[in-house]
């Protein structure tokens, strides 16, 4: 009776096993489908907004998942599966229809970033002491080339027929995305550990040491410096004017020409977030609990919203909406219009990184592993463990 019972025991260990451990890898035909998503991935359109979704506002659950690993890096969107970077040393995949589990990639180390997809290849950097950037074909789950990178930034950008990654050592370097031939390299006088944001043919590179480098994305040339902000740790934002934020709680926008200061203000908080642009509204959370809105072109304040809570994930804007995530677990739904609040959910676990939409639904990760979808009400949730 003994013996049966541990054989029973056994096999359901190996059941779980394989139901729980199973690889990922893309099928063909999905190839096909539209990658719509526009928040921070890898490519030089991400945004951060989608100015036309269709979110209502309101935090209804419909499904959430648990996972062991706590988040390393931003979550992303591709394909219709949602990509969560695992402290467990893996990428998960969910289904973000019902969030069922689909699978996983194994990375040999802790992901430092997201991972960025174009068409069946996928990037990632590792943490140290790995200090690796690989390239993994998703159709067989090879790797077809890797990189030393030291301490990679939390993000990379495509541009073309090459990746760029900025690391902890004040590089920038310029990968090609079949071979992981060297394209060119630049160099910068201290840390960076915000990501590179792209903009008609230039790069803009926040550095910790205060200044933001601006490159030629076609050789990675020095086209000039912006020296007037202080330790920057979020990318910036590229469009008519660039927009900077940094830890002493300044915003700032320069043309992005020749980088003349267009404005300058100062909120009540570090900045740890990346500025996102919607129309013309620039949003911005910062660490003494505000989330506030200013006039894009000129700085003035229009609105501003009290949390009393610490802010350390960008907000994002959906349509009529800003959603942003606060660091006791609190999900705050505003008006982008004037800042009234929505709708509020008290998550468990603190949101670090960015929520991500497809216009539709928006997705929530928190460091407890909690995996949240939130959109027009269902039936009834959907709730899955891994």
């Amino acid at each position: 009776m003994v013996q049966r019972i541990i054989a029973l025991t056994l096999l359901l260990a190996v059941v779980l096993a394989l139901g729980c451990g199973n690889s990922y890898r893309l099928k063909r035909e999905v190839l096909e489908q539209p990658v719509a998503w526009p928040f921070y991935h890898g490519d030089r359109t991400a945004s951060g907004t989608v100015e036309n979704g269709s979110f209502n506002g309101k935090l209804d659950i419909l499904w959430e998942t648990s996972t062991s690993g706590k988040p390393v890096g931003p979550v992303t969107i591709y394909y219709n599966i949602l990509v969560y970077p695992d402290s467990k040393k893996k990428f998960k995949y969910y289904d973000i229809f019902t969030g069922g589990y689909l699978g996983k990639l194994k990375c040999k180390g802790i992901p430092q970033t997201g991972l960025v997809i174009k068409d069946s290849l996928a990037y990632f950097s590792l943490a140290p002491r790995k200090n690796y950037l690989r390239c993994i074909n998703l159709l067989n789950n090879d790797m077809l080339w890797k990189r030393h990178v030291k301490d990679a930034a939390a993000g990379s950008i495509l541009l073309e027929n090459s990746l760029v990654i900025s690391s902890g050592d004040g590089l920038i370097t310029a990968y090609d995305i079949v071979d992981g031939r060297q394209v060119w390299q630049a160099e910068t006088e201290g840390r960076i550990v915000a990501p590179v944001s792209y903009r008609d043919g230039k790069l803009f590179q926040p550095g910790v040491d205060g200044k933001l480098y601006v490159l030629s994305a076609t050789d990675g040339r020095e086209l000039y410096r912006i020296e007037a902000l202080g330790p920057m740790v979020s990318s910036v934002v590229a469009d008519k004017l660039v927009y900077a934020a940094d830890i002493l709680g300044y915003v700032g926008a320069y043309d992005p020409v020749d980088g003349r200061s267009v404005w300058q203000v100062k909120l009540s908080g570090p900045i740890w977030t990346s500025p996102v642009l919607a129309g013309e509204r620039l949003f911005i959370g910062h660490s003494g609990g505000g989330l506030v809105a200013l006039e894009a072109s000129s700085g003035r304040e229009l609105w501003r919203f009290e949390t009393g809570e610490v802010i350390k994930a960008s907000p994002i804007a959906v349509g009529e909406f800003v959603i942003a995530g606060t660091m006791t677990g609190k999900l705050l739904v505003l008006k982008a219009s004037d800042g009234s609040p929505v709708d509020e959910r008290q998550l468990t676990g603190a949101v670090v990184f960015s929520p991500v939409t497809d216009g539709r639904r928006v997705f929530v990760v928190t460091q407890k592993g909690k995996i949240i979808c939130f959109g027009e009400k269902n039936d009834k949730p959907i709730q899955t463990d891994q």
